[in-house]
């Protein structure tokens, strides 16, 4: 009965072996290709530190790398844990780099140390560089299709209030398998008390599963906060899902706020600074974006011309922050007429469904079909990106017809701008159906992060090259 258990332990150990050996040998290289760009064949030119004048550059960096490396052991990087799985946690890497940098030009200011900057700048820079590409590379070609395939995972036992809510968030886990776990024992739990530990002790020496899952509802019984210290006693992985999150109807992640003794939300929007780096970000990334492809955009734009004729560009009311609407541009890929003939064609989501689609629409134009299928028709949305219609990551944009219809709950995707791709984009884009679409957005307004869009943008060519819901 332990085999199973065993197996995936040394599959997740076998997972931190492929960041934790990567990272090493991709931070020597940064210091050996730092010294090759400085120096030509000598490394050994001594570093005045003070009174200290027998260290010399390689040895320096030598040392760097052992104190990289174990800054970046020390914040969790490496440790055998779920995240380890599926996640690319790049904060994990990016900021005990800068910490570590920051305290060499301390180091260097208070002990008025005399040696280039350009080689650890250097360093710096190219090792953060390999470290992402390195991470990114593992994850995408190897770790996502491990788990895909569930050859690697982690097993969880899920508790309930009901047999109910354990079928109803038990599917949402199967039919989620990117998250890399698997479910292998459920357990209802009406009471906690003396006989239903006795069960879940049973269940625990049995050894099929590694993580505890406990649903809503479970946290209103009396012992609820005694059992989950009673978990962390056995060293178990637990997760959490707060009672209030199904009203919610996403996933909001309570935090401890400092000198209080209860949990907190935090309030969803992205703070002043978050937003004016996202903006300065955004008119950066899509001047370089329209730049770089610019005979991308001249090549479709003549294609479109020749073809289907005039316009080429096609643009549609939609939703803001804030309410605020905003003509969103595309290449043109239906047929003129395409808002006379829409009621003749039929809508995969229902007839009465605020949102539109059909993967076999016949207003869609050959060329149309072939833009689509790659995202390409959406790259004229950029320019709205430039003006500040819309930002590089964020909520799809939303139909007046679909924010008319909108909860309390849902408008607060509209609290953020819509983005070029977001959440939606790599999670399946059309074939999602509302309530997941809205649940995503709403996930990415309140759990804001910069390294969180960069994540959405490295894994959106992925997605677009999918063709996953792309019609």
């Amino acid at each position: 009965m332990y085999k199973k258990h065993f197996s995936e332990l040394s599959n997740r150990t076998l997972i931190v072996l492929l960041k934790l050996l990567p990272d090493i040998l991709v931070i020597i290289l940064s210091g050996i290709i730092a010294l090759k760009l400085r120096f030509d064949t000598d490394q050994s030119t001594p570093i005045k530190i003070l009174s200290l004048t027998n260290l010399n550059y390689l040895e320096f960096i030598l040392v760097l790398i052992f104190i990289w490396i174990l800054l970046i052991t020390r914040v969790g990087a490496y440790q055998n844990r779920h995240t380890s799985l599926f996640i690319n946690n790049f904060k994990l890497i990016i900021r005990p780099s800068i910490n570590l940098f920051l305290g060499i030009g301390f180091f260097s200011y208070i002990t008025k140390a005399e040696f280039s900057r350009a080689i650890f700048i250097g360093f710096f820079l190219i090792g953060i560089f390999l470290l992402i590409l390195s991470r990114f590379i593992i994850h995408t070609f190897l770790i996502r299709k491990l788990v895909m395939r569930k050859k690697i995972y982690s097993s969880i036992l899920l508790v309930g209030s009901s047999k109910k809510d354990l079928e109803s968030y038990a599917n949402w886990i199967m039919e989620n398998n990117k998250l890399g776990y698997k479910i292998t024992d459920r357990l209802i739990c009406n009471e906690i008390d003396f006989d239903w530990i006795e069960e879940f002790d049973k269940r625990l020496k049995l050894g099929k599963f590694s993580e505890v899952v406990l649903l809503p509802g479970v946290d209103t019984n009396k012992n609820f906060t005694k059992f989950v210290h009673y978990l962390q006693d056995l060293s178990i992985t637990i997760n959490w899902i707060p009672n209030d999150s199904g009203n919610l109807g996403y996933w909001q992640i309570p935090y401890l706020q400092e000198g209080t003794p209860f949990l907190t939300f935090k309030e969803p929007k992205i703070p002043f600074s978050g937003q004016i780096f996202k903006r300065l970000f955004d008119v950066l990334f899509s001047i370089s974006f329209i730049i770089l492809f610019f005979p991308i955009y001249l090549i479709i734009a003549i294609l479109i011309s020749i073809k289907d004729g005039r316009p080429v560009f096609f643009s549609q009311l939609r939703i803001g922050r804030n309410g605020k609407s905003f003509k969103m541009l595309k290449f043109r890929t239906m047929v003129k007429n395409a808002e006379e003939v829409l009621p003749n064609v039929e809508n995969k989501h229902g007839g009465d469904h605020i949102l539109f689609k059909n993967n076999d629409d016949p207003r869609v134009t050959t060329l149309g079909k072939l833009l689509r299928r790659y995202s390409l028709d959406e790259l004229p949305q950029f320019f709205n990106s430039l003006v500040g219609d819309i930002s590089i990551v964020g909520p799809r944009p939303a139909l007046p017809r679909e924010t008319a219809a909108y909860s309390s709950l849902y408008e607060r995707r509209l609290l953020v701008k819509p983005g070029i791709t977001g959440p939606w984009q790599i999670s399946g884009r059309s074939d999602l159906d509302l309530k997941t679409s809205i649940a995503l957005d709403l996930n990415y307004v309140v759990n804001w992060s910069f390294m969180g869009d960069l994540f959405i943008i490295i894994n959106t060519p992925a997605a677009i090259l999918g063709k996953k819901g792309a019609y």
